[in-house]
């Protein structure tokens, strides 16, 4: 579960990317 936070953070999109990976 640690690739979750570093594609967020190469995305740029935080809130976004959280988002979809929260589902």
């Amino acid at each position: 579960m640690n690739l979750i936070p570093i594609v967020i953070e190469q995305t740029g999109r935080g809130e976004r990317a959280y988002d979809i990976y929260s589902r």
